[in-house]
């Protein structure tokens, strides 16, 4: 950061003390008034150096827009898909009741053993 400070404000400097950097015709007038001569450059460095930093500042806003956008269209399509595995599952409940039996009497079981397991370990 100190080297890219220091290598704009060389240049700067070079603008100000050269009266012509490059061939162009460019005028500038303040309240009339033509400003000629190292000003002239000093100003055309600031004011595009302006117009760059509002133009950075808006491609970031319209980034930052873009992407709460599309989050939120994200998060409404998790939420859609969700809802329709639920749907789907709460339509094919009394389908699926016979296999759900012989799930909840494993799981009966299981957590039983599981139960009896902790019960003899606080016991030693």
């Amino acid at each position: 950061m100190k080297k890219l400070l220091t290598f704009v404000l060389i240049i700067m400097l070079a603008c100000l003390f050269l009266d012509k950097v490059g061939g162009s015709d460019m005028h500038m007038q303040f309240n009339g008034d033509d400003v000629d001569g190292p000003l002239e450059w000093l100003f055309g460095l600031v004011f595009a150096g302006g117009g760059l930093l509002i133009a950075a500042m808006a491609l970031v806003c319209a980034a930052v827009v873009t992407g709460v956008a599309l989050a939120g269209v994200g998060v409404v399509l998790i939420a859609v898909v969700a809802l329709c595995v639920v749907l789907v599952l709460a339509l094919s409940t009394p389908v699926l009741l016979p296999l759900l039996i012989p799930v909840a009497i494993v799981w009966l079981i299981v957590s039983r053993n599981r139960k009896q397991a902790q019960a003899r370990e606080q016991g030693l």
